[in-house]
C-alpha cells in the first residue's frame, strides 16, 4: 500500500531505544527533547548554549544547548550532534539531513522505509512504525484543533472594510486613464 505518513522509527541512541523518531529530510539539525535525555541520565552532558532554531513556517523555537551521542542503526554507528529542546511534542527526535547523510540514507515515505549501506556491500533498512504514526498524528492533529486561525475571507472583509471608509471618490475629470476613479490609501 502507498502512504505519504511521515517516517517514524524506532532506533537505539546512547544507550537507550527511543521511539517515536521522526526522519525527516526537511530537517537541517538533529532535535532531541530534554525529557528523553532526563530519562537517559545524560542531562549533565548538554552543552549549554541557546539557539534559535526556525520551522518551516516561521515559529522559532530556542534550543537548550546541544548533545553529541552515538546513534546506532542496525549494523551502522554513526555519532551525531543533536539541538536539546524543552518542547511537548507527538515526537521524542528527529533524526534530519545531518544523520540521513552521514548513514547514506535514502528515505521513502511511500514504501515507508529508510535503506542504507553496511559495510560489506550490503543495504540494510528500518521500516516505519505504522501504529506509531498514527499515534503521533492523532496527538497533533489535537494539538492543532486548539490553535485559533482567522480565515482568510474574514481577514479580508475587515481590510477592506477599513480600505473602503479611507478612500474618497475623484472627480471624473482628474480620473487617470485607467478610468479608476477612486483614491486608496
Amino acid at each position: 500500500m502507498l502512504h505519504n505518513d511521515a517516517l517514524v522509527i524506532n532506533i537505539q541512541i546512547a544507550q537507550a531505544v527511543s521511539d517515536r523518531i521522526y526522519s525527516n529530510e526537511g530537517s537541517v539539525a538533529n532535535i532531541l527533547r530534554l525529557e528523553v535525555i532526563q530519562l537517559m541520565g545524560l542531562e549533565t552532558k548538554i552543552n549549554k548554549s541557546a539557539r534559535s532554531l526556525t520551522g518551516f513556517n516561521g515559529p522559532t523555537t530556542v534550543t537548550m544547548g546541544k548533545i553529541d551521542l552515538d546513534v546506532y542503526s542496525p549494523t551502522v554507528i554513526s555519532w551525531q550532534t543533536f539541538m536539546v529542546i524543552d518542547k511537548v511534542s507527538p515526537y521524542n527526535d528527529i533524526l534530519g539531513r545531518p544523520w540521513i547523510g552521514k548513514i547514506n540514507a535514502i528515505t521513502s515515505a511511500t514504501h515507508q522505509k529508510i535503506r542504507y549501506l553496511i559495510l560489506r556491500g550490503g543495504i540494510d533498512q528500518i521500516n516505519s512504525d505504522w501504529a506509531i504514526v498514527r499515534k503521533c498524528l492523532v496527538q497533533e492533529l489535537k494539538k492543532s484543533k486548539q490553535t485559533q486561525f482567522l480565515p482568510v475571507n474574514q481577514a479580508d472583509l475587515k481590510g477592506a472594510e477599513q480600505t473602503k471608509e479611507k478612500a474618497e471618490p475623484i472627480p471624473d475629470s482628474q480620473a487617470d486613464k485607467k478610468g479608476k476613479g477612486r483614491a486608496t490609501s
